[in-house]
């Protein structure tokens, strides 16, 4: 019994002193880790403050800050970003070489039509209106190739610079990829508790969404600055006449004059023609009645005469 209670106080000063020792050692570390740097430190909120009892992950001083300021006035000319509009309105006289054209102008400055529609019919005026791509360096010559397709009834451009946005979108994503750096560094070296672990996911994935939305809208910028967007619409119209400041030259009216004429006598035609194939069921009705209404006058004028004839000789 007493060789009982030796072999239970020995067992138990050596749990004691076992534990002692890991208290030590985990002290030891800690104290480790307290005095290496660490760029992130999980912080609890103090009980008396106001905030929600939420762990949050604080960068340290080497975080990086909002971007600074740019001054578009000091970007050279060739880096500016600038998002071109133009919306051109045209008329024509004939619509049939129309969108052909439109497609080969713009395959010649290196876009292309990114959407169309064309309305009507033949014998009917015809419209189209184009959605074009065009890359901004060759914005203008092509708008003055559009120009020529017709007869301008109004056009209008429009340019808007995003370069200070640009840059802008363009620092905040490298400082929340390195942001992302320095959390995956410290969820691999620094975290221990499941609770820490949680928390700083939670910002990584924060973080990476924040990223994601700014690089879509750098993309958006991207391809609006790279290719500008022109609006073009055409519409057939027959001996349109432009205002008093647009007045055709001598040439272009008399084509019009010529195409009017043209178009007069092919119009007559037209209808004579459909006169005629309207008449022709009726032929089989008129020509019949026709014959025999000649028929029965001959034989009533010779009636006639023959009775006169008989008259005449009996009066003799």
């Amino acid at each position: 019994m007493r060789l009982t209670r030796t072999l239970t106080v020995l067992l138990t000063l050596s749990l004691l002193w076992l534990c002692a020792c890991a208290e030590e050692d985990y002290g030891a570390k800690l104290a480790e880790s307290a005095d290496a740097p660490a760029d992130y430190a999980v912080t609890q909120p103090a009980a008396e403050s106001g905030t929600p009892a939420i762990n949050s992950v604080a960068l340290d001083e080497g975080r990086a800050g909002p971007p600074a300021a740019v001054d578009p006035s000091t970007i050279k000319v060739d880096a500016r970003k600038i998002i071109y509009t133009a919306e051109i309105s045209l008329v024509v006289d004939d619509f049939a070489g129309v969108p052909a054209s439109v497609s080969a102008l713009a395959k010649q400055h290196g876009g292309f039509v990114a959407g169309s529609s064309i309305r009507g019919s033949d014998g009917e005026p015809r419209r189209g209106d184009w959605t074009l791509r065009i890359p901004s360096a060759r914005y203008d010559a092509f708008v003055n190739g559009a120009e020529a397709l017709g007869q301008v009834r109004s056009i209008n451009s429009d340019s808007q610079e995003v370069t200070a946005e640009y840059i802008d979108l363009e620092a905040r994503v490298r400082n929340l990829t390195a942001e992302e750096q320095r959390l995956h560094k410290h969820l691999n070296e620094n975290t221990r508790s499941l609770k820490d672990i949680l928390e700083v996911e939670r910002e990584i994935a924060r973080v990476r969404g924040e990223a994601e939305r700014i690089e879509g809208r750098l993309n958006v910028l991207k391809d609006l600055t790279a290719l500008s967007t022109v609006t073009l619409s055409v519409e057939e119209i027959k001996d349109f006449v432009p205002p008093p400041t647009e007045e055709p030259g001598y040439t272009t009216q008399v084509a019009r004059a010529w195409s009017g004429s043209i178009d007069a006598v092919g119009g007559f035609l037209t209808s004579l023609s459909l006169f005629v194939v309207g008449l022709t069921p009726w032929l089989v009705v008129i020509v019949p009645a026709g014959l025999i209404a000649l028929i029965v006058g001959k034989r009533l004028r010779r009636s006639v005469r023959q009775t006169k004839q008989v008259r005449v000789s009996a009066g003799a």
